[in-house]
């Protein structure tokens, strides 16, 4: 059986390597010196200054309260229906209610139309796209979200928590998207560290009020600003083993995208692919199939052989409470669902791997 994830940490003696800093000024969090290195080096390679968190959902929370402001009341977030429960649970947090919209049907992510339209009939307060499968959405759709949100007077928080390292297709890297952008380094992300993320900002001010809220809402004088402030800090043990990360992420990516490339190169016509893949992460290998009975073929092939999961379960479904959806319904959000099976990824896929999981989508 090929498992569905493999993570891999780096080696002891490399995360040691960069824990003695912390070792040697005694400082173990709230700032340390592997957690400032952290922070200057991830930010160097976004472009943006940069807020190393405990977890990228602590780091929605935090986002939401910088964005949201001092004394922010009860309102709403349009977010995706077709995103992980994380993305709406920050919202819920930060007191918004998810309104759900559609997805685009060849790059999965929200669909700028159903934005735009959401937000012209008013009363959003914060619009929440996700980076689906570590994959950006195509510049044109991040400047029209981009776009929509400024003239609407919106913040925008991308949901980028498999994204770390992807690229869009106009060269903008994730962590440079939207007012903030926030990513995940769980274990079993691209960036794997065990638990941790990163909240990304080009705006100086609005950085300044992300650390205050992973800080408990501190000012600089101490006294308590933010009230969604909340501990989200990350430790230097984390940092230290993201700082070791970081230092052998260019070769994860490669060696990634490479087995994504060959197992697509060998699946047959019936498998259709998220619009700019080759530029995403490959946190796993997410394919749709041309109807839901070849997915279930596929899911009946995969038994005792490949490890297979489904992602993402739609939030219209899952939620134990019905949010609404906004700007039309969620047709291409269920199609895409009952379409949608996800395969193994891994930094050491063997190309005996990659050619069984081949095998199989050939004949899907």
């Amino acid at each position: 059986m090929i498992p569905f994830q493999r993570p891999d940490l780096p080696p002891t003696a490399e995360i040691d390597a960069y824990l003695e800093l912390s070792r040697g000024e005694r400082w173990f969090s709230n700032g340390g010196p592997c957690w400032r290195m952290l922070g200057e080096r991830l930010g160097e390679r976004a472009g943006a200054f940069c807020v190393p968190v405990a977890s990228g959902t602590l780091g929605l929370m935090a986002a939401l309260a910088a964005v949201l402001g001092e004394g922010a009341g009860p309102g709403t977030a349009v977010l995706p229906s077709f995103t992980f429960i994380a993305t709406a649970q920050a919202a819920l947090w930060a007191g918004l209610e998810p309104r759900l919209a559609d997805v685009d049907a060849d790059h999965w992510h929200l669909d700028p139309d159903r934005l735009e339209r959401a937000l012209a009939t008013g009363g959003v307060d914060a619009a929440i796209p996700v980076s689906a499968f570590g994959t950006p959405p195509p510049a044109e759709a991040r400047q029209r979200w981009e776009r929509a949100c400024r003239e609407a007077g919106v913040p925008l928080v991308v949901d980028s928590a498999a994204g770390f390292g992807a690229v869009a297709d106009d060269g903008v890297p994730v962590g440079a998207q939207g007012d903030v952008e926030v990513v995940s380094f769980h274990a079993t992300k691209p960036f794997a560290i065990g638990e941790g993320g990163a909240v990304f900002s080009r705006d100086r001010a609005l950085h300044e009020r992300v650390r205050q809220a992973v800080n408990f809402g501190f000012r600089a004088d101490r006294s308590v600003g933010l009230g969604h402030g909340l501990n989200a800090k990350m430790s230097e043990l984390h940092a230290a083993t993201a700082l070791a990360m970081l230092d052998r992420f260019d070769a994860v990516l490669a060696r990634r995208r490479e087995a994504a490339a060959a197992i697509r190169a060998a699946a047959g016509p019936g498998c259709e692919w998220q619009a700019g893949c080759e530029r995403s992460t490959w946190q796993f290998v997410p394919v749709a199939l041309a109807d839901a009975e070849r997915r279930r073929r596929l899911e009946g092939a995969c038994a005792d052989r490949v490890e297979v999961r489904v992602y993402y379960e739609p939030l219209d479904q899952l939620a134990p409470q019905r949010w609404p959806s906004v700007a039309g319904d969620l047709a291409r959000t269920e199609d895409l669902h009952r379409r949608l099976l996800c395969l193994p990824m891994a930094n050491d896929l063997s190309e005996v791997e990659q050619a069984e999981i081949g095998a199989l989508l050939s004949d899907a």
